[in-house]
């Protein structure tokens, strides 16, 4: 009796598991074809294609293997789909990281390795993630807002390593790091500052502006992009502009002004630069995002209201990878949408 219970479990175990690969795959199988939209529209030369919208792994071809599925069903573990993102970047091995402030987590995606999971464990809570930002050393930093801290993970965010600016920080926002001064960038929406901190040590090093609005004051600064060469962006969200500085955080130009047409800004929140130099800024009420010149000149705009793909509601972050890969933060239609930059020679390019 004992022996024919041996085998009764184990073959009741391996007919469950193909049982659920079939339910899994049917389910994985099910999804809409993506359209193939570009800006601007025909006869103009296209600048951005639309790729992708994520709000799982699946939307990245990431399949876990039928055996772990299996066993997180057991034990009840499932990943929620992304609800709110805000904060996005891709690592130097082009590992995908997002934070959905409503989860209060952060979801990783490797497409070369096919996993995927989310961070941190209930350990090491964050109760308002903002923005992320990763290092060369492979430490993950993402700024949690009501805890006034930056929260410092690495090994894919499994590991938590320890937190910085408690005490000094107000309300980190925008988070950057900036690899020609060895420099993690801190927005403080709060204090209308950036905030400086040695990559190494994780040492205070210094800021960046105050309150004002003048050139390099800030107020209410939001998000934060820097450049392989150390250049600085910076959206000045309630001075309605972008400013521009050096990698020492030397004022070098701004633009950008209130108004409620193309090439003004209503509410600027992300800002990110491609490959060639152009600079692109979501603006969260036009729910859209422009590119302007390296000049600050609108060369076009993408996107507009709506819930098809392409659309925007309330966009926030937007992150640019090495491959002018452009992830943008839909956080309204709880997803993130990439879109491809198509470089050529002859896109108008004045610096």
């Amino acid at each position: 009796m004992k022996h024919s219970k041996r085998i009764i479990i184990p073959a009741f175990f391996i007919i469950s598991v193909f049982l659920l690969q079939g339910c899994f795959k049917e389910i994985a199988d099910i999804r809409e074809p993506l359209p193939d939209i570009i800006w601007p529209a025909p006869p103009d030369v296209p600048r951005i294609r639309f790729v992708n919208a994520i709000t799982g792994p699946a939307d990245l071809n990431i399949k876990e293997q039928t055996i772990n599925k299996f066993l997180n069903f057991l034990k009840g573990k499932k990943l929620r789909p992304i609800v709110s993102p805000y904060g996005i970047t891709v690592d130097k091995a082009g590992r995908l990281y997002v934070v959905d402030t409503f989860n209060k987590s952060v979801y990783f995606f490797d497409r070369t390795n096919n996993t995927y999971h989310t961070f941190p464990d209930k350990k090491t809570p964050l109760k308002s993630p903002i923005d992320i930002a990763t290092d060369s050393n492979g430490y993950i930093y993402i700024s949690d807002s009501h805890e006034a801290v930056i929260k410092v993970f690495r090994n894919e965010g499994k590991e938590y390593v320890r937190e910085i600016g408690r005490g000094l920080l107000e309300r980190p926002t925008g988070l950057a790091v900036n690899n020609r001064t060895g420099e993690l960038l801190v927005v403080d929406t709060l204090r209308s500052q950036i905030l400086k901190y040695n990559i190494e040590d994780l040492k205070f090093k210094g800021d960046i502006g105050s309150a004002g609005n003048i050139d390099g004051l800030f107020h209410y600064p939001t998000n934060i992009f820097v450049t392989d060469d150390g250049r600085i962006y910076v959206s000045d969200s309630l001075n309605f502009r972008i400013q521009i500085f050096t990698p020492e955080g030397q004022f070098v130009k701004t633009f950008g002004e209130a108004g409620d047409g193309p090439g003004y800004f209503s509410r600027p929140k992300g800002v990110a630069v491609d490959s060639d130099g152009n600079i692109y800024v979501v603006d969260a009420l036009f729910d859209n995002v422009q590119i302007f010149d390296p000049g600050g000149r609108l060369l076009m705009d993408f996107g507009g209201t709506g819930r098809e793909y392409g659309k925007f509601w309330l966009p926030t972050g937007i992150f640019i990878d090495e491959r002018d890969r452009i992830y943008v933060s839909d956080s309204y239609n709880k997803r993130v949408q990439v879109f491809q930059y198509m470089k050529s020679e002859n896109y108008i390019n004045v610096e």
